[in-house]
């Protein structure tokens, strides 16, 4: 499967390795993150806000599939939701995690079994695709991918596996 990475949306400006970097998460929360950095600010904006850019990260790291946690039903209500609808809707993607090849769901806080990741306990999870990754990179709902900051992070995490 093909995995869309960066988009022409992500952030990628040069960071400084002691030098905290502005990252906005979730409710345009800014957080103050120090590149490779793996503590308590970084695991929360990477999980509530910038998980899409951690996951690009990771998969660019190590060739792991994306996969989108999913909510609660599609209401229909949702721009994202003309083309979908049902199950496989954007509007239903709440985290976005990679499965390793044991298939234990890893984002920032580390690896999970299936239907264990924190806040999205028995979530359902559907494939990253190309046009899925499309739609959040265009979507208003998700905040621009700071991947530049993301990838800093990917070392960290693998290590503490």
């Amino acid at each position: 499967m093909t995995q869309h990475l960066p988009s022409p949306h992500t952030a990628t400006s040069q960071l400084l390795a002691d030098r905290p970097a502005t990252v906005i998460g979730q409710w345009h929360r800014a957080f103050e993150v120090t590149p490779g950095s793996l503590d308590d600010t970084a695991r929360e904006a990477f999980t509530h806000g910038q998980c899409h850019a951690f996951a690009r990260a990771l998969t660019a790291a190590t060739g792991w599939p994306a996969l989108g946690l999913l909510t609660s039903d599609c209401d229909g209500q949702d721009f994202m939701c003309r083309d979908y609808g049902g199950r496989n809707c954007p509007c239903r993607i709440g985290h976005i995690v990679c499965q390793r090849p044991d298939g234990a769901h890893v984002d920032i806080k580390g690896a999970h079994r299936p239907l264990h990741v924190p806040d999205c306990e028995n979530a359902d999870s559907l494939p990253m695709t190309g046009n899925l990754w499309h739609v959040i990179d265009e979507s208003p709902a998700w905040r621009d991918a700071n991947t530049c900051l993301a990838r800093s992070m990917v070392a960290p995490l693998l290590a503490s596996l």
